[in-house]
C-alpha cells in the first residue's frame, strides 16, 4: 500500500471531532449485539477521550454491544429549585425502581428535587418541590400515575398523581416527628405495604389499603442499624452495623409483625430482595465484610426461608458493587465500581452486569465509564424496572477530567434489555476472521498523483486505517469465505463509495453519518458460494449534500466462513427409533435446517480454527440444548423465544487453540415452561481461523 501518515488537521476535521469519533460501534445491518458472557478482561475503548452522545441520542457499547441512550444533560438543564443550571442529574438509588408499573414513566432526581420522564427517557416535567431528594417517592404497583412519598422531615405519608398533579394525605403518624424508609426500601411487590421507621427507632409495616400500622420493633438499645427492606412476602429485613453471628448483627429477617425469624447474613452490604424462579424469597448481597464468606468479595444469593447461601460470582477485591433486583425475572443487576482509579484493568471492572440467580450465567452489558472524581455521586447505582426489561444508571463519563466539568457532575443513561436474545450462555457476537486494512490481502491503487493516506488512532481496529478522497482510488480485498463486512468510519466529512464483488457491481454506499462512528460496518454481504472472492471499494469523489467532504475510510474487513448444516463436516446421530428431520424455508440459511427433540440426538461439527458459532432457530416450540467442545460440555442453551427468530446466533466459543476441533449440539428433551416443545434447530455454523 502506498500512503503517508497525516493528522486530523490535514483532513479538515474540527479538533473536537476526534474526541467524539468513538461514540459508537455499528454491526451488520439488522444485527444488534447484546452482551458478552466470557470472563475476559475488557478495558473500555478510548477511556481517556470517549465522549457520551448528546441528549436523547444513543450509542452502542464498543466492548459489549448493548445500546445506551442518554436521558439527561445536567449542565444544560435549568435548576427548577434555584437559579442557574444543575450540576448533576441522577436516579435515586439501585434498590428502588425509578420505573412505574408499565415502564411508561421514570422518576429522576434533579439534584434536590424530582422530575418525571417518559419511558423513552424524555423529560416531561418537574414534580412539586415538596417532593425533595429525601422524600423517597415510590411508584404505586396498582396505578401507573401514582407516587407515594413523605415530605421533608415530616410524619406524613402522601400520594401524588403525576397526571393530575393532585396531592392527597394518606396518613399522619402523629406519634412520631418523622417517618422514613431509610432510603433503600421500595414499595412491596403486592403494592400495599411499606416498611417504615419512626424517629429512627420504631420499625413497622404499614398496610395502605386498610390504613393499618402493624406491631412495632423498638430498636432502642439493640444496636445501630443502617437500612430496612420489605420482602416479596411482606417480611422485613434490618441491616445492623455490627458484624457477627449473634442477634442484632448483620442482616436479620422478621415477619410483618416484627417477630424475629432468623439471621440472613453475618454482615451488612449493598443488597436487594427478589423472588427466585421457584417462588422463594431471596436476598442478593455483597459479602465483602462477611468473616466466614462462601466466596471472596462475592455476589451472594441468600434463601430467606433457611438462610442458605449460594455464590453467584466472586469479584476482584478492587471492585465494589450495587445490587438491583426485578420482581421475579430470574436475574439480578450488578453495577461494579472502583473506589479509586485502577492501576490495572480486571474482569468486570466498571461494568453493568446481568447475573442469573443460579450463578450459571453473567451477561456483561456495558461499561458505565464513571470514575471516582467525587466521594459518592460517581457510583453508577444501576436500577432495573420491576419486570427486568429496562434499567438506568448514572455516570460522569470522566467529563470532569476530559472537559473540566464539576467534580460532582453526573447524568442518567437508559438501557432497554427487552431486545436481548433470550438465554444463550455464549457471546452474542457473530464471529468472523478480522483482516486489517494493511494486511497483504488488501491492495490499494490511485491515479497519480492521488494516494491513500494512513491515519493512526487507538480507536481504529489494529490502531490504524486508510482513507482516500480522489475519484479512481480503489481498495481490493481478496478473501476466502461465504460473507464479508467492510469496517470503516462514517462522519460528516465522508463520501460515497462504489462496491463490487467478484467484478459485479453490488451498489453504492453513502458513508456520511452524524454523529460520527468509528468501527462501523459500512457494507455487508453474505450467502456467497464457498471459495475465493474479491471485494472492491471505489472512491467516487462524490458526497451527500450534507457532507463537507468525500473521504472514504477502510479500517478492516470481517470475513465470515459459513458451513451449512448439510455440509459433510456436520454429522448427525440419534438413538434407535429417533432421527433428525429436515425443514425447508427461504428464511433459513441455505434454505434448509435440521431439527430434533429427542435426548441423545447429536449434531457434531468438525472444523479447523480458533472460534465457532452455532446458527439456529428460536420460536415458541424450541427447547434446551447442550453445547460441547471437543467432548467437554460448555453450556445449556434455552432456545425458546416468544417470537420466531431465524438464523439466530445461538452460541459462540472463542479462544480455542489453533487446530482441529469439534462442536456438538444435543437436544436435552427439556424445555422452557413457556415453550410448546423441545425442538433444537441446526441451521449452520460459522468459523474463525
Amino acid at each position: 500500500m502506498s500512503g503517508v501518515s497525516i493528522d486530523a488537521s490535514l483532513l479538515r476535521w474540527p479538533a473536537t471531532l476526534w474526541l467524539g469519533v468513538a461514540l459508537s460501534l455499528g454491526g451488520p445491518a439488522g444485527v444488534v449485539y447484546a452482551y458478552v458472557t466470557d470472563a475476559g478482561v475488557y478495558p473500555p475503548v478510548n477511556e481517556s477521550i470517549f465522549l457520551p452522545p448528546g441528549l436523547g441520542q444513543s450509542y452502542i457499547d464498543p466492548a459489549f454491544g448493548s445500546m445506551v441512550t442518554r436521558m439527561s444533560d445536567a449542565l444544560r438543564t435549568q435548576n427548577g429549585a434555584d437559579t442557574g443550571t444543575l450540576t448533576f442529574i441522577v436516579h435515586e438509588y439501585s434498590t428502588m425502581s425509578p420505573f412505574n408499573r408499565d415502564n411508561s414513566r421514570i422518576l429522576i432526581l434533579h439534584q434536590s428535587y424530582f422530575a418525571l420522564y417518559d419511558g423513552t427517557g424524555r423529560y416531561l416535567k418537574d414534580l412539586p418541590l415538596e417532593i425533595v431528594a429525601s422524600s423517597e417517592p415510590r411508584w404505586s404497583r396498582r396505578d401507573t400515575n401514582v407516587v407515594y412519598y413523605h415530605p421533608f422531615y415530616s410524619n406524613q405519608l402522601k400520594r401524588y398523581d403525576t397526571d393530575t398533579d393532585a396531592r392527597v394525605l394518606v396518613r399522619t403518624f402523629s406519634e412520631y416527628s418523622t417517618i422514613s424508609g431509610l432510603g433503600e426500601s421500595d414499595l412491596s411487590a403486592d403494592g400495599d405495604h411499606l416498611v417504615l421507621v419512626g424517629d429512627h427507632r420504631d420499625v413497622f409495616v404499614y398496610e395502605i389499603s386498610t390504613d393499618t400500622k402493624g406491631p412495632v420493633l423498638d430498636t432502642t438499645g439493640l444496636g445501630n442499624f443502617d437500612d430496612v427492606y420489605i420482602t416479596p412476602d411482606n417480611n422485613v429485613l434490618i441491616g445492623w452495623i455490627a458484624v457477627g453471628g449473634g442477634r442484632f448483627q448483620g442482616v436479620e429477617l422478621f415477619d410483618r409483625n416484627m417477630k424475629f425469624l432468623r439471621q440472613a447474613s453475618r454482615s451488612l452490604g449493598h443488597m436487594d430482595v427478589t423472588r427466585d424462579v421457584n417462588g422463594d424469597e431471596v436476598l442478593v448481597l455483597a459479602n465483602a465484610a462477611d468473616p466466614q464468606p462462601v466466596c471472596l468479595n462475592g455476589v451472594v444469593r441468600v434463601r430467606l426461608a433457611d438462610g442458605s447461601q449460594t455464590c453467584l460470582i466472586s469479584l476482584d477485591w478492587s471492585l465494589s458493587f450495587h445490587v438491583s433486583a426485578p420482581d421475579a425475572a430470574g436475574w439480578v443487576i450488578i453495577s461494579t465500581f472502583t473506589p479509586k482509579p485502577l492501576s490495572g484493568w480486571v474482569p468486570y471492572a466498571n461494568e453493568v452486569l446481568r447475573i442469573k440467580l443460579d450463578g450459571s450465567e453473567v451477561r456483561r452489558l456495558a461499561h458505565h465509564r464513571s470514575r471516582p472524581l467525587d466521594p459518592y455521586w460517581y457510583t453508577p447505582r444501576a436500577s432495573v424496572s420491576h419486570d427486568g426489561n429496562r434499567l438506568v444508571y448514572s455516570s460522569n463519563y470522566g467529563l470532569p477530567t476530559i472537559l473540566g466539568y464539576p467534580s460532582d457532575y453526573m447524568d442518567v443513561y437508559l438501557m432497554d434489555l427487552s431486545t436481548l436474545a433470550p438465554g444463550p450462555a455464549g457471546s452474542q457476537k457473530s464471529i468472523a476472521t478480522r483482516v486489517e486494512q494493511d494486511a497483504a490481502a488488501v491492495t490499494y491503487g490511485c491515479p497519480s498523483p492521488a494516494i491513500w493516506y494512513t491515519h493512526t488512532n487507538v480507536g481504529f481496529s489494529g490502531g490504524s486505517a486508510a482513507l482516500a478522497t480522489d475519484v479512481g482510488c480503489r481498495a481490493t480485498l481478496t478473501f476466502s469465505g461465504t460473507g464479508v463486512r467492510w469496517i470503516g468510519v462514517g462522519d460528516a466529512w465522508s463520501g460515497v463509495a462504489r462496491i463490487s464483488i467478484d467484478g459485479l457491481l453490488a451498489g453504492s454506499v453513502d458513508t456520511f453519518l452524524t454523529p460520527a462512528r468509528i468501527g462501523t460496518v459500512l457494507f455487508s454481504s453474505g450467502a456467497l458460494p464457498p471459495g475465493t472472492h474479491t471485494l472492491t471499494i471505489d472512491v467516487t469523489g462524490t458526497q451527500n449534500a450534507l457532507s463537507a467532504e468525500s473521504w472514504v475510510w477502510v479500517d478492516a474487513f470481517d470475513v465470515v466462513s459459513r458451513v451449512e448444516q448439510d455440509d459433510p463436516a456436520v454429522a448427525y446421530s440419534c438413538p434407535a427409533s429417533q432421527s433428525w428431520s429436515t425443514s425447508t424455508n427461504a428464511g433459513l440459511s441455505g434454505g434448509s435446517a435440521q431439527l430434533a427433540m429427542a435426548a441423545g440426538c447429536r449434531a457434531a461439527f468438525t472444523f479447523t480454527g480458533t472460534a465457532a458459532t452455532w446458527i439456529g432457530y428460536r420460536d415458541q416450540g424450541a427447547g434446551i440444548a447442550l453445547v460441547s467442545i471437543d467432548g467437554a460440555p460448555l453450556a445449556e442453551i434455552d432456545t425458546y423465544a416468544s417470537a420466531a427468530n431465524a438464523q439466530a446466533v445461538m452460541y459462540t466459543v472463542t479462544g480455542l487453540p489453533s487446530g482441529a476441533h469439534r462442536m456438538t449440539v444435543e437436544p436435552t428433551g427439556r424445555q422452557n415452561p413457556a415453550s410448546g416443545g423441545a425442538w433444537i434447530w441446526v441451521d449452520a455454523f460459522e468459523v474463525a481461523r
